[in-house]
């Protein structure tokens, strides 16, 4: 199974957020060099970043749900 990046991240918050998005969507996703960036911020830009990769099979549906931006959504809170 080939391993495709689809995004590259510098802190662990926002790869971990897009991870999640992709998990809620049902596709199966991973974080690479996380744990050297998390000890040494500093080679981030060394090893090019977090990456968040899927299979090969699931680049599309990836890319469509990462497409997405929700900052102008208004969620509905209650009061």
């Amino acid at each position: 199974m080939k391993m495709v990046n689809v995004a590259t991240f510098d802190t662990i918050i926002e790869a971990s957020i897009c991870k999640g998005r992709l998990e809620a969507e049902g596709v199966p996703c991973w974080l690479a060099d996380e744990h050297i960036v998390q000890t040494d911020m500093l080679a981030s830009p060394a090893i090019g970043g977090i990456k968040l990769q899927v299979s090969e099979e699931w680049e599309e549906k990836a890319r469509e749900v990462l497409a997405v931006d929700y900052s102008d959504f208004d969620f509905p809170f209650e009061e």
